[in-house]
Order: structure tokens, then C-alpha cells, then sequence
């Protein structure tokens, strides 16, 4: 079984380190941020993802699979969603 804990600490994690304390940063700054920046991020936190479930071997490899899906269902919906926040703005830069 898979500790709830964990997978909540795997959101925060994405949405923390990823978004939210990068644009937070950027955004005090006043600077752009870069749609390929933000893309990379996001990509690197969904194959740190992947590899920590594929190295569970408590799960199934249903289990394993459901929750890569979820996972990466989330991570694309947070990316769309402040990068059009950001272009409604005019600051997502291309």
C-alpha cells in the first residue's frame, strides 16, 4: 500500500518547488517566465515521480501505472492552468 502521506508529500513537492516558489521568486522580481522553462520543470518532476513508484515494490504494476496517470494528469492541469494565468498577464514568455 502506498502511504497517503507520501503521495500528498509528491503534490506539494510538484506544486511547491516547481511553481509556486519559482513564480514566487520570478514574480517578485518582476521577471517573465519562460514557457520552456516551466515546461522542463514540470517534466523533471513527473520522471522523479515515475521513478519512485517504479522503485515501490509494494504496488502493483496497476497500482504503479494509475498512480503515474494521476500524477502526470495533475502536473499537466497545474502547468496549463498558471501558464495561461501567466499569458492572460502577458508574462509567459515563449
Amino acid at each position: 500500500r502506498i502511504n497517503r502521506r507520501n503521495a500528498m508529500q509528491n503534490i506539494v513537492k510538484l506544486l511547491a518547488d516547481t511553481i509556486l516558489v519559482d513564480l514566487f521568486q520570478k514574480n517578485s522580481k518582476g521577471e517573465n517566465i519562460s514557457k520552456n522553462e516551466f515546461d522542463v520543470m514540470i517534466a523533471a518532476y513527473k520522471k522523479d515521480h515515475e521513478q519512485r513508484i517504479d522503485n515501490n515494490i509494494q504496488l502493483t504494476s496497476d497500482q504503479k501505472s494509475k498512480l503515474k496517470n494521476l500524477y502526470n494528469e495533475i502536473a499537466d492541469n497545474v502547468k496549463d492552468y498558471c501558464q495561461e494565468s501567466l499569458r492572460i498577464e502577458g508574462r509567459l514568455a515563449d
